[in-house]
């Protein structure tokens, strides 16, 4: 059985009317910045707009929390500054998220309990304002029948429509009138609240609107059991059924570490036929599976107060094995290493990488979890600040150009080694992969296909980069130092002997 646990009021409270008054002017303020323009700086200084309003609204009462909730939501917001992306937006949103629940007194104290009510407040966050409007509107029949309103509203029926009339008149007898009349375009009110521009603001109104008035969903709680007898210990997946699953685990992973540190760390010859890249690109995505159940198994194993949290043999065991699954992480990344040498690196192998990377600090936390004895709360806590640290970095790190760059220093042509250079590739990639290519160009014959391949290449992206919006709203950080780096380097490299003056590479066109 169970029983909600209700949230005390918050302290930080603010009267409906300042509430709709604040929302209102957000509403405006991202209208200038975001509706029909694309994303840039607007991102940047719209997420400081509405962290400026929580804690102006906040500073009277609290003005500590104020501070610190507009740093954090700051600090979260950065990543939009160097170049609008899905992570920089969620990054915001939880800053936001954070920001509201600090000024209202809602973040629990403890770290372990934090991912909870975040976790309530975004589910409960996209129903607010509807449920608000019916919560008025359910204590206005209550007080004042629905014929009353109906009444107040065809009362204003004939003051309007008389007063157009009277304005007509005026404009015809009054020139002065007629001309600020004029002014008055009738396109510029339609596209001011055409359909889509309403939908914006309520879409923005809803996501606004409970950062201003936060709550969380109730949460529950287990009642305590009087005199409740032990639970009997499951003969599957009890003691010895722990105890011998591990050193079977134990054993197991001990014969496919041994593999990889001779084949993978030692440097041991594979057998005949069989090449590291293929030795690689068949371990890499299993292994990572297999550590995730390894994990899995170990949390059930090792819950507080079980069959094998108790037994000291079992938890030395768990060590072990937790030890094993960290170097199979690690493995696993040396698997991929091989494997993008051959083969070059892509986004997809990019982004496998950091996952064996999460998956490895993963197990890391759970083996503190045991030791530390913490609780599953804390595990899943730890993860999340481990994921919002990568999803921080991922934000600021431009991917393509780190791609393209490694992608020209392991290419056949400069090393000698590896593939060929995807020139393909990498004009998918985008226009920010422009000064790796600039150092495969100036490395190159003038007079190779491939030289005058990478030079068109190099020219289409320029102008691409060129082309982008010259909006202000629309700026970005990364934008900026890449139209700079173009604009200082107009044509796509020369010779192979480059010269540098003034920052210019001057070039002999192919």
């Amino acid at each position: 059985m169970s029983e909600i646990v209700e949230k005390s009021p918050s302290p930080w409270t603010q009267p409906t009317a300042a509430v709709a008054a604040a929302t209102a002017l957000v509403v405006a303020f991202g209208d200038l910045l975001l509706f029909d323009v694309e994303p840039g700086l607007n991102l940047f200084v719209f997420t400081l707009g509405i962290a400026a309003v929580l804690a102006a609204l906040a500073a009277a009462g609290r003005p500590g929390p104020a501070l610190l909730a507009f740093a954090a939501a700051t600090v979260l917001a950065l990543p939009l500054l160097e170049t609008p992306s899905l992570p920089g937006l969620l990054l915001a949103a939880l800053g936001l998220a954070a920001a509201t629940l600090v000024v209202s007194d809602l973040l629990p104290p403890r770290f372990e309990q934090a991912p909870g009510a975040l976790l309530r407040f975004g589910l409960l966050a996209p129903f607010r304002l509807l449920a608000d409007i019916l919560d008025r509107r359910a204590a206005a029949s209550v007080d004042r029948p629905p014929r009353r309103l109906l009444r107040s509203l065809l009362a204003w029926v004939l003051p309007v429509a008389f007063g157009l009339v009277f304005i007509m008149l005026f404009a015809a007898a009054n020139p002065l009138i007629e001309v600020a009349i004029s002014w008055v375009q009738a396109d510029v009110v339609l596209h001011l609240l055409s359909p889509v521009r309403l939908v914006f603001w309520l879409v923005l109104a809803a996501a606004i609107w409970p950062l201003l008035r936060p709550r969380l969903l109730p949460a529950r709680s287990p009642m305590p059991v009087a005199n409740a007898a032990p639970a009997a210990e499951s003969a599957w997946f009890g003691e010895a059924a722990i105890l011998r699953s591990l050193l079977v685990f134990n054993a197991l992973f001990a014969v496919q570490t041994l593999l990889d540190l001779a084949f993978l760390w030692g440097g041991i010859a594979l057998p005949e036929g069989m090449s590291y890249a293929d030795y690689a690109h068949r371990g890499a995505y299993p292994l990572i599976v297999t550590a995730l159940l390894a994990a899995g198994f170990v949390l059930a194993a090792m819950r507080r107060d079980g069959p094998g949290d108790r037994s000291p043999l079992t938890r030395a065991l768990v060590y072990a094995w937790i030890g094993q699954n960290v170097l199979l992480c690690l493995s696993s990344i040396l698997r991929l290493d091989l494997y993008v040498q051959v083969y070059s690196l892509t986004e997809l192998r990019l982004a496998a990488g950091i996952w064996m990377a999460l998956v490895a600090c993963g197990l890391v936390l759970i083996l503190l979890r045991i030791w530390l004895r913490r609780s599953n709360a804390w595990l899943v806590a730890s993860n999340l600040l481990a994921l919002l640290v990568a999803l921080y970095a991922s934000a600021l790190v431009d991917f393509s150009a780190l791609i393209a760059r490694f992608n020209v220093e392991h290419s056949r042509e400069i090393s000698g080694e590896g593939p060929p250079l995807d020139l393909e590739y990498l004009a998918r990639l985008g226009p920010t992969v422009i000064p790796a290519l600039d150092s495969y160009i100036v490395r190159m014959d003038e007079r190779s296909v491939r030289y005058r391949h990478a030079a068109s290449v190099r020219r289409s992206l320029a102008a691409r980069a060129l082309r982008e919006p010259t909006d202000a709203r629309s700026w970005s950080w990364r934008q900026q130092r890449l139209v700079d780096y173009v604009a200082q380097r107009p044509i796509a490299i020369g010779s192979s002997a480059p010269q540098n003056r003034g920052g210019v590479i001057n070039q002999q066109r192919p």
